[in-house]
């Protein structure tokens, strides 16, 4: 039902040339598709479907490299940011990259299983990488992707440029966080140091609250790593 589509699905639709039915338009091409008598009919409302740019037919992902690798550093991070951002706009049918806010949770752009698939192949075919499917759960924002993308095809640039820990907003943590599946921290161990620091307070956190208070994002963090001891 049309209905129920997103605003992500019905731009994927449009872009492919097909414009979604209501249900009183399904209804009726059914029935004129029973009373037809004819064996395969698809009821179904087309469009033009919109042109993509298409990237040259060169070897995958050779020229976007060779043309970056001119590049200061700072300046391939920024033309990748660009470019898996604009990646992403055209996955969700915006007109570019300006829409796409680098720190912005896939899942709240609007992706879905779909859509990640789209743009996993997108990207490939941009980079000559061979990506994950998994790739926008497992980097959950354009930043971190554009991040993982740098990694790929200059590690060496990606290394240099890499943010120092402390330089991490408690916001950006608290997003990491939440981001990381409840299994892969109890796999790791953290769920329980976790849970402890997160729970009510007892006798000796209270006594503990202004030095945990005074602690940044970081060291929360070490602290959970060493099971809740200082």
């Amino acid at each position: 039902m049309a209905g129920e589509l997103s605003a992500a699905d019905l731009r994927r639709m449009e872009r492919a040339g097909v414009r979604p039915l209501s249900p009183e338009e399904g209804l009726a091409l059914f029935d004129l598709g029973v009373r037809s008598g004819r064996p395969v009919l698809v009821p179904a409302k087309f469009t033009k479907a919109r042109n993509r740019s298409k990237p040259r037919r060169t070897r995958p992902g050779q020229g976007l490299a060779e043309r970056l690798a001119t590049m200061e550093p700072a300046k391939i991070e920024a033309t990748l940011s660009e470019i898996v951002r604009g990646q992403v706009a055209a996955v969700l049918g915006f007109a570019d990259e300006s829409a796409i806010e680098p720190q912005r949770q896939f899942q709240e752009l609007g992706f879905d299983s779909l859509t990640a698939v789209e743009l996993r192949n997108q990207l490939n075919t941009v980079t000559g990488l061979h990506l994950p499917a998994t790739l926008i759960f497992d980097y959950p924002t354009p930043h971190d992707l554009t991040r993982f993308v740098l990694e790929q095809l200059f590690p060496a640039v990606a290394a240099g440029t890499a943010e120092p820990a402390d330089a991490r907003s408690d916001a950006e943590v608290r997003q990491l966080l939440t981001s990381i599946p409840i299994e892969r921290l109890r796999a790791a161990g953290l769920l329980d140091s976790l849970m402890r620091l997160a729970g009510p307070e007892d006798e000796e956190t209270n006594g503990r609250t202004e030095e945990i208070d005074s602690m940044d994002a970081d060291l929360l963090i070490q602290l959970a790593l060493e099971g809740g001891s200082s």
